[in-house]
């Protein structure tokens, strides 16, 4: 199997796609966190096309901090209080 043929870099450009960070990707740590889950267990990478570092991920009481280490980039999630 050819690791630089068409298909290979198809199925790579999938995955980096599945993990970069994106409205769905806020929605599920916003899930997993209003689960009162603490750690998100997938890598998620920088959105930015020219970093695509891994992102580190800060928990805390009222919101999740994304930040990029390499590039600097920043997003700050509020966690959602759910009513019962």
């Amino acid at each position: 199997m050819d690791t630089l043929g068409p298909e290979q870099r198809e199925r790579s450009e999938l995955y980096r796609e599945k993990r970069e960070f994106s409205p769905l990707m806020e929605k599920q740590i916003l899930e997993r966190m209003g689960k009162g889950k603490e750690r998100f267990p997938d890598i998620i990478t920088c959105p930015k096309r020219s970093c695509r570092s891994p992102i580190k991920v800060n928990v805390e009481v009222e919101h999740v901090d994304l930040v990029c280490p390499l590039c600097g980039w920043k997003k700050r999630i509020y966690k959602q209080t759910q009513d019962t």
